[in-house]
């Protein structure tokens, strides 16, 4: 009795001093696909038990030995030194799969996580690619169907991420979704519509181009324009050249002009200027000598005080010689 009591005391001991641990405690999973589970204990355990909302489904002994096994649901030992670790696997996994899966070690809690099962539907820009003139308004529609639970839609032209606000509308128990984008038409652009659930790492995507051409009229007035600018602009330069021609030519003349002047008034000023060797003076015959009054008559002077003569050499008759002024012109 006493063994039997210390045998007994010694597995309560075990049981309650074992900690188990369940991971993951969420987890989300596409219809058919497989989900797992693991669930671990420091001690090694007498019996575990795989319950899928309050269902028993899978019961694991001591001695490695699993019960209940199906195809759906299995169970694999990853057991290490000092970690007993048992996966729990669910396989095609179905709707009504979804819900809290339990694991329990004999003696322990009941350790829980949620399992969400998800549908993936389809994806598809509606219309397909577009051809558009630069700068108008263009809008694109996605449409997601089939998809459980509500999708998250986005937008990514060329890589630049746009949001979207979605609305859905519920078919059974599936969503229908859609999503539409507006953009002015700049570029050629790839235009990708996402979506994405829990279940998926990657969202879903569906991908169009947009195409931009120039507006036929906007391109002829642009070459109007562009004409336009280059007939004035060259214009403006013939003028600036033919005013920098005449400029330079009434410079050059108003050089020369003034150079004239100049040489000319020096030859002036020479002509006016005599040497003095080929000066020559010539009689004042208004010049009347001193103390006498007298008149002349053809160029021979009279004097009041004497009846002779002057001659038209400067010499009286009487042989005195009369001072004679002299003018330079």
């Amino acid at each position: 009795m006493h063994v039997f009591r210390l045998g007994l005391f010694l597995l309560i001991t075990t049981v309650v001093s074992a900690q188990e641990q369940l991971q993951p405690l969420n987890a989300a999973v596409l219809r058919g696909s497989k989900a797992r589970f693991n669930c671990s204990t420091t001690q090694p355990p007498l019996v575990m038990t795989w319950t899928v909302n309050e269902r028993l489904v899978i019961t694991i002994l001591e001695a490695f030995r699993v019960i209940n096994s199906t195809d759906r649901f299995s169970a694999t030992n990853f057991t290490t030194p000092g970690d007993y670790r048992w996966e729990f696997a669910i396989s095609n996994v179905q709707r009504d799969d979804a819900g809290e899966v339990a694991c329990q070690v004999l003696g322990g809690a009941s350790r829980m996580a949620t399992l969400s099962v998800q549908e993936r539907g389809s994806v598809g820009i509606v219309g397909g690619n577009q051809t558009k003139t630069e700068g108008a308004q263009t809008e694109f529609q996605c449409r997601a169907v089939g998809w459980f639970p509500e999708p998250n839609m986005s937008w990514s032209v060329n890589g630049v991420a746009y949001s979207c606000n979605t609305s859905s509308v519920t078919q059974g128990n599936l969503f229908n979704s859609s999503c539409t984008l507006a953009v002015t038409a700049v570029k050629n652009s790839s235009v990708q519509c996402l979506v994405k659930i829990p279940a998926l790492s990657t969202p879903d995507s569906s991908t169009v181009f947009l195409t931009v051409v120039q507006d036929k009229l906007a391109k002829r007035d642009q070459t109007v324009l562009i004409a336009v600018t280059v007939a004035f602009s060259a214009a403006a330069l013939l003028f600036l050249i033919i005013y920098g021609i005449v400029f330079f030519c009434k410079r050059r003349k108003k050089k020369s002009s003034y150079q004239e002047e100049l040489r000319r008034a020096r030859i002036h000023s020479q002509n006016r200027m005599p040497a003095t060797e080929n000066v020559r003076g010539r009689d004042n015959r208004g010049y009347i000598r001193d103390r006498h009054d007298g008149h002349t008559n053809g160029g021979v002077w009279y004097t009041n005080h004497s009846n002779k003569h002057q001659m038209p050499d400067g010499f009286f008759d009487d042989g005195h010689r009369n001072d004679r002024h002299m003018t330079i012109l």
